[in-house]
């Protein structure tokens, strides 16, 4: 049994297959294909497709919390209801984080109130640098194109549950920031 060691802290075991056929996996994540579709171009396994996905999924999540450590000077709460679940995020800098997924000091009664008030989606943040707090510089209705985009990419999946929900929508929030560069590319270093 051989083990890769992928950034110190991603294993990758059992490599069974060839390398051609792990860029073509990858080339089918990069292109958003289901493990069905992926499965039928590359000619093997929808469960083996699934085994890559999920490795490719856990390698983005883990990159993407190393990288939201700063707090802005300034940035946007909004939030979207998934499966009856509020899900609130932060824009900054043309990148949109996960709220949970970051240490902002951002008070539960911004986001209650964001909840309760169906004409607003958004409140402009603005970092106190006295207490390190946020306060709020006002509230308005935008556009939420992530929310559009989650919605329109996860209708494709066929059982995405409660345990696995969470990595789709923060893989959904990695295409959506890094939709127009070479970020997908580059997969096939994962297990490479």
């Amino acid at each position: 049994m051989e083990n890769f060691d992928i950034d110190n802290n991603y294993y990758m075991r059992n490599k069974k297959i060839d390398n051609s056929t792990i860029e073509n996996i990858c080339k089918c994540f990069g292109e958003d294909l289901t493990a069905s579709e992926a499965s039928m171009r590359v000619n093997i396994s929808r469960v083996t497709i699934n085994k890559y996905y999920k490795q490719l999924r856990t390698y983005i999540t883990n990159t993407q919390e190393i990288s939201n450590k700063q707090k802005p000077k300034h940035c946007y709460i909004k939030y979207f209801t998934l499966n009856k679940n509020f899900v609130f995020y932060i824009e900054y800098d043309n990148k949109t984080i996960l709220l949970k997924d970051c240490n902002f000091p951002i008070e539960e009664e911004v986001k209650n109130s964001l909840i309760r008030n169906k004409k607003i989606n958004c409140a402009k943040l603005l970092l106190n640098k006295n207490n390190n707090k946020y306060i709020v510089l006002g509230y308005m209705n935008t556009k939420n194109t992530l929310n559009e985009f989650i919605n329109t990419r996860l209708k494709k999946f066929r059982g995405i549950n409660k345990t696995n929900i969470e990595t789709h929508i923060k893989e959904s929030i990695f295409r959506f920031n890094n939709s127009n560069s070479s970020v997908f590319t580059n997969l096939t270093t994962v297990f490479l």
